[in-house]
């Protein structure tokens, strides 16, 4: 089972809300995201990996 990444995926329409995902590649985080937000994908605007999870901090 491939490694699932969490994206954050924005609109186009500024009235639609950024959605967190998680989905093993960027394909298949833009499909995820326009079903669940019932829009075509061509409303997504861009498709990002979240490289930190907010509230967590680094160990020093």
């Amino acid at each position: 089972m491939p490694e699932l990444l969490p994206f954050r995926i924005h609109f186009e329409d500024p009235e639609i809300p950024p959605i967190d995902l998680d989905a093993s590649g960027a394909e298949n985080a833009r499909q995820l995201a326009a079903s669940r937000r019932c829009v075509p994908a061509g409303a997504i605007r861009k498709v990002k990996i979240i490289r930190e999870i907010p509230g967590s901090e680094a160990a020093a």
